[in-house]
């Protein structure tokens, strides 16, 4: 079936962010005296900000309720200033803006590091459509989020593709109906695949060929 919609991840896929995104835990969860190193953090890289504090939880450490927030600016501080897109990105959104293709983010961060990490790097203009991990039931791997972007596209999921960099989100778009692109940035080639990606893009090049 033709593909007529496009969901993105954000960090990993947009943005070269998740050495930001996973190192804004570090002097959270320290200061909490939790004893954490950076890949403890990068094996929740797709999940969701709860799955990584139901994780901490269950190993005896307690947060207060403005830890979501309070770990947001330690991701703005990171980040800001230093973000940069992924080589042939921008060609690539402004041939699919070109062609009337609809898009969507789809992303496990909350809405405002979403906008903060877009802006960052000049892409929002791309996405009117913008969904977190936060308005659903589920994250990631359950397909909830890419239903909740394909709704807002107004498309039904069989005829949209989503392209991640992770494994939990290769498996919410498999578990959605839809076609399941992987992008090389977190993992190789051969953990994309046995996550569910049906086609592995090793730079953006390769995506509007993928579409042809």
């Amino acid at each position: 079936m033709t593909i007529q919609g496009l969901i993105f991840d954000c960090d990993g896929v947009l943005v070269d962010s998740e050495q930001f995104s996973c190192g804004a835990w570090l002097p959270l969860l320290r200061r909490r005296g939790v004893k954490v190193e950076l890949p403890d953090i990068e094996a929740f890289i797709g999940r969701s900000d709860q799955a990584v504090l139901e994780h901490y939880r269950t190993l005896g450490a307690e947060f207060s309720p403005d830890i979501l927030a309070e770990r947001e600016q330690e991701y703005f501080a990171l980040a800001r200033g230093r973000l940069q897109s992924f080589v042939g990105l921008r060609e690539a959104l402004e041939e699919l803006r070109r062609r009337q293709v609809p898009m969507a983010v789809a992303s496990s961060g909350g809405p405002a590091k979403i906008h903060f990490s877009l802006a960052e790097v000049g892409l929002l203009e791309f996405f009117p459509v913008l969904c977190s991990a936060v308005e659903v039931q589920r994250g990631k791997p359950a397909p909830d989020l890419f239903l909740l972007a394909a709704g807002r596209l107004g498309m039904a999921p069989e005829v949209c593709a989503v392209v991640e960099d992770s494994v939990p989100g290769l498996q919410a778009a498999r578990a959605a109906g839809m076609r399941a692109i992987g992008f090389s940035s977190s993992h190789s080639e051969g953990v994309l695949r046995e996550a569910g990606a049906q086609v592995v893009l090793g730079s953006y090049a390769e995506l509007l060929a993928q579409l042809d």
